[in-house]
């Protein structure tokens, strides 16, 4: 071989998809690893960001590992398919339709560069902040997370995926049902939390685990055992989610399994038990769980209480949505300010700062998205989603219980997206679901 694209064309595709599958396999295993490091740390440690500030930089170290080797896979995987589209003597145009979604995802991520020279302090732009670590560096880790999950079609090797994340969850959940704080004080654990910082963050997480764990009740296709394995998980992760009180990754998971129910109604009526069976568990832990402490029913009844403030613009209006409210009304003023490049990544909190706001999130990722890369940026990423669904509308005569199940599972996070902020070690996981959905969507075009 003289050439490098000799070189390229001569590493065989099916090695790289083994290399992408471990690399993602260890980002899933990565908060038990964070626990482990937790046995390391103070116990007596009294105030807790000080105990978990050490395990968050080993937990981004392996983010920033995974996520640049994933970056590397995917230059080469990028190569092999312009190698590919030049032998079949596609067209440019032909070749841009054909890969909307990747190239729009790529394009923001290139915005972001801009967004970050511009911005007023490019030092947090590039590294974040360092609570969320979530610089345009990050941007790049979560290119990488997404290439590794969009190189990977092999059926067996996504349920590899699925098994090592509902394991994980199941896990994590089980510890925070049991709630021990000789538990918690040894792995470095919070009762609603886990290894996160916050509780919503794990929400987020139990949300996309849920879903995937719901994929795999779907297409087993062994024991009555293994089916009770599965859908014993999925009892487990929901009971953790209901627990955990977080309402809008909740929300999310409703959404989630109703687009579900309609999709197998309307595609793959034979599987209609798979779906009917985990709505009725999912509806029954709920209402066991909130006999003793009903704050899934009071949380809603305050979501309906907000909505009204909302539509009637009552007076105390900024307090709706826990608080949401000020945050995206605020958000969409910071949009205005700076239309083009926005203030940055990760740079929003001396903005929210000025309006006497305690946070540095405007809680909803499109906002989020527009008010910190700018408007365009924000653009480039619903094209990228749109043409997500479009893909998926347009294949629905041939998609299988295994593509709707990972379709309902991006869903569920997108709407939790719109109630949530995007984070170091929570985004990587929507991005590899959505890497793997995407990739399979377009091997069945």
């Amino acid at each position: 071989m003289k050439k490098i694209s000799e070189l390229i064309d001569y590493i065989p595709a099916q090695s790289i998809e083994k290399v992408a599958l471990l690399l993602l396999i260890l980002w899933i295993m990565s908060p038990i690893a964070v626990m482990l490091c937790g046995l390391t740390q103070d116990t007596n440690e009294p105030i807790l960001s000080f105990k978990q500030y050490p395990v968050s930089i080993y937990w981004y170290q392996i983010l920033q590992t995974i996520g640049f080797l994933g970056c590397i896979l995917s230059i080469i995987v990028f190569s092999k398919s312009i190698l590919d589209a030049k032998t079949k003597n596609l067209l440019v145009k032909e070749y841009i339709k054909n890969n909307i979604l990747t190239l729009f995802l790529f394009v923001m991520l290139i915005w972001s560069i801009f967004s970050c020279l511009a911005s007023e302090n490019i030092d947090i732009s590039f590294n974040g902040t360092l609570y969320r670590k979530d610089g345009l560096i990050t941007y790049f880790t979560y290119c990488g997370i997404f290439c590794c999950g969009y190189i990977i079609r092999n059926k067996r090797f996504i349920k590899y995926i699925l098994e090592f994340f509902t394991s994980t969850a199941t896990l994590l959940s089980v510890l925070m049902l049991i709630n021990s704080k000789y538990i918690n004080d040894l792995f470095g654990l919070t009762s609603d939390s886990s290894v996160f910082y916050q509780f919503n963050h794990f929400a987020y997480y139990l949300c996309m685990s849920l879903m995937c764990s719901l994929v795999l009740f779907q297409i087993e296709k062994k024991s009555i055992l293994i089916l009770s394995i599965r859908i014993a998980m999925f009892a487990v992760i929901t009971a953790a989610l209901v627990k955990n009180g977080s309402l809008g990754p909740y929300i999310a998971v409703v959404f989630g399994l109703i687009a579900s129910l309609i999709l197998i109604i309307r595609l793959e009526k034979k599987y209609l038990k798979r779906i009917l069976i985990p709505l009725g568990i999912f509806i029954g832990v709920t209402l066991i769980m909130n006999i003793s402490n009903s704050h899934t029913f009071s949380d809603i009844k305050t979501l309906e209480t907000d909505l009204y403030k909302v539509v009637n613009k009552s007076s105390d209006v900024d307090k709706a949505g826990t608080g949401r409210w000020i945050l995206w009304r605020n958000g969409v003023r910071f949009i205005s300010e700076k239309p083009l490049f926005g203030y940055g990544p990760d740079n929003l909190g001396d903005q929210y700062a000025k309006v006497k706001v305690g946070t540095d999130r405007a809680h909803n990722e499109i906002i989020q998205y527009a008010a910190s890369l700018g408007i365009p940026a924000a653009i480039f990423y619903v094209i990228a989603i749109m043409n997500y669904f479009i893909v998926f509308i347009r294949n629905r005569k041939k998609i299988s219980i295994l593509e709707i199940g990972m379709f309902c599972a991006v869903v569920a996070y997108l709407v939790s997206s719109m109630f949530g902020n995007t984070m170091y070690y929570t985004s990587p996981f929507f991005f590899m679901l959505l890497g793997i959905s995407s990739s399979r969507n377009k091997l069945i075009s």
